[in-house]
């Protein structure tokens, strides 16, 4: 196969997710992002490596480091731009469909799959809430990249020695720590292999004995090591077995046949990826090898990664049961292909059935999207869920506020980026001072601001409780990576700072100007005051910030 038809069907994945998904570039953020799209401190990354993903206690206790260091870096590179995030987003999308197209080109050698394989991974329903436009779910296409990574990897080492296997147990460390799920990797490539010598290479060996005694003591650690970091949380209770039975049963309906069917087309979409697997498997004799692996292996990917959500189910966790119920449909198309008899002209009727069928799909996961849409009821419910959360910066939570207003002329833009002067990180809420003056703590040492990329100048005044905390404050502050001052407070007395902001051809794809504020070190008013029940942090008091 030439190096030109091998690029066709990744490339036909990629162009079709940014042509199915290109709307939600003008999307805004939702629900959880306003938590997670945040910057991240050495302290922040460094603690989810020994205890649950968010230490403000509004996610559930996960342990998931890596994820935390992929919003990290997020950050670092996209800050708030939610045009950036979400282009972030197609672009790990595209990336994971053309890597799947890639796989099923390998593992059937059919070009007519691997295209198949492209537009069913694209177009699937389950798509949009799991993968292409929550921005928070970018956790799940980086553990999408790591399995499909492993999966093509394997295919290539498959009849080599133990050596060639152990890079897969770094994609199985990499795929857990991003996402408990991913435990399940190995079992699966286990699984694609022992399917392989089954069902098309009857001579292929079995895994390395040294790689799965290996695979044993990394999968043990991996459940150690998370066992211990969450020792401080509550366990979650065994579910029953009628309970489990349900959320497998729903995961399965919602991503092998498209149930409930709720949206317009759906039940068309459901009849085609139910119907055509079981037409392809009363037509199993006549399918090649080929076909039979891609549509086994999808239902057995889909089953095995299903097992972990007996605890909990929820459409939004089912990317890689979505995967492979995408294989399974490609399997089955290809295999219908494969059945018809001669003239050549039958073929019309495969065709015909894959492009209505994929169609519908495509229809009802585009409607899905529009769940998502700034200004929609589900976003707008979800934001007076985020007004509550204290852990959310003030600006971001009274932006959300002004998103309610119904004359749609007054509405703020979608990104906050572009709508909002400023977003301080690192404050605690608003108060007033004995004298009427409106200010904020800082939460800790260190608070970020960030700036509309149009202002030339913010200006803040800052005033540290000398008489209470009995020591000076040495305060330093940078615009955009620069020193603008470095100051000692040794008195309660309040001092203005002038920043000029220095407007550059380039911002990088924040798109804001980053003012941080250091301190040595910050207070804990019990600590100092007698008699005080003040727990909090806190560093110096902050005026309100005025950009021009």
């Amino acid at each position: 196969m030439t190096a030109a038809r091998s690029a066709a069907a990744p490339l036909t994945a990629a162009v079709l997710a940014l042509a199915l998904y290109w709307p939600t570039l003008g999307y805004g953020f939702h629900y959880d992002d306003y938590h997670f799209v945040r910057p991240y401190t050495t302290a922040d990354i460094a603690a989810a490596f020994h205890g649950p993903w968010d230490t403000a206690g509004i996610e559930t206790a996960y342990y998931r480091p890596l994820t935390i260091c992929l919003y990290a870096l997020r950050f670092a590179w996209l800050g708030l731009n939610a045009h950036a995030n979400h282009a972030g987003s197609l672009a790990l999308f595209a990336a994971a469909g053309a890597l799947f197209a890639l796989f099923v080109l390998r593992v059937t050698r059919s070009l007519l799959a691997a295209l198949l394989a492209a537009a069913a991974f694209g177009v699937h329903p389950g798509m949009p809430y799991s993968a292409t436009v929550w921005v928070t779910n970018q956790m799940h296409l980086a553990e999408l990249l790591a399995v499909l990574g492993a999966a093509v990897w394997w295919f290539h080492v498959r009849a080599r020695g133990a050596a060639w296997w152990m890079p897969l147990l770094l994609l199985q460390a990499a795929a857990f720590l991003i996402k408990e799920d991913g435990i399940m990797l190995i079992p699966a490539i286990l699984v694609l292999h022992a399917l392989r010598r089954w069902l098309v290479e009857r001579g292929l060996r079995w895994p390395p004995l040294a790689f799965l005694v290996a695979t044993a003591a990394v999968g043990g650690a991996l459940l150690l090591l998370r066992s211990a970091a969450l020792s401080g949380v509550p366990a979650h209770r065994l579910p029953s077995l009628d309970q489990a039975w349900t959320n497998w049963t729903r995961g399965f309906d919602s991503a092998f046949r498209l149930l409930p069917a709720k949206r317009p087309w759906q039940w068309e979409a459901s009849w085609f990826a139910t119907a055509v697997p079981l037409l392809a498997a009363i037509l199993w004799r006549r399918l090649s090898p080929s076909s039979r692996y891609a549509m086994v292996s999808g239902l057995a990917v889909g089953i095995l990664f299903l097992l972990p959500f007996a605890f909990i189910i929820k459409p939004e966790q089912l990317h890689i049961v979505t995967m492979g119920a995408a294989l399974l449909l490609s399997g089955a198309l290809a295999g219908l292909f494969d059945a018809v008899p001669p003239p050549r002209a039958w073929r019309l009727v495969p065709a015909g059935i894959a492009v209505a069928g994929l169609a519908a799909m495509a229809t009802v996961a585009r409607d899905i999207t529009r769940d998502f849409e700034p200004f929609g009821p589900v976003v707008l419910r979800t934001d007076r869920i985020v007004e509550e959360w204290a852990a959310v910066p003030a600006e971001l939570r009274e932006y959300l506020a002004d998103k309610r207003t119904p004359v749609a002329a007054d509405r703020p833009d979608p990104d906050p980026s572009r709508a909002l002067p400023v977003v301080a990180y690192g404050l605690h809420g608003r108060e007033r001072s004995p004298d009427g003056r409106p200010l904020r703590w800082m939460a800790g040492p260190v608070a970020d601001v960030y700036v509309r990329g149009s202002a030339r100048l913010i200006t803040f005044s800052a005033r540290h409780e000398r008489g209470a905390f009995r020591e000076p404050a040495h305060v330093r502050i940078e615009a955009d990576g620069r020193s603008i001052a470095d100051a000692v407070l040794d008195n309660g007395d309040w001092h203005e700072f002038d920043v000029a902001l220095r407007q550059r051809a380039w911002m990088g794809l924040n798109g804001m100007h980053h003012l941080r504020i250091r301190l040595d070190r910050a207070w804990v008013p019990a600590q100092i005051i007698a008699g005080s029940s003040d727990g909090r942090t806190l560093g110096l008091q902050l005026s309100d910030f005025q950009v021009r």
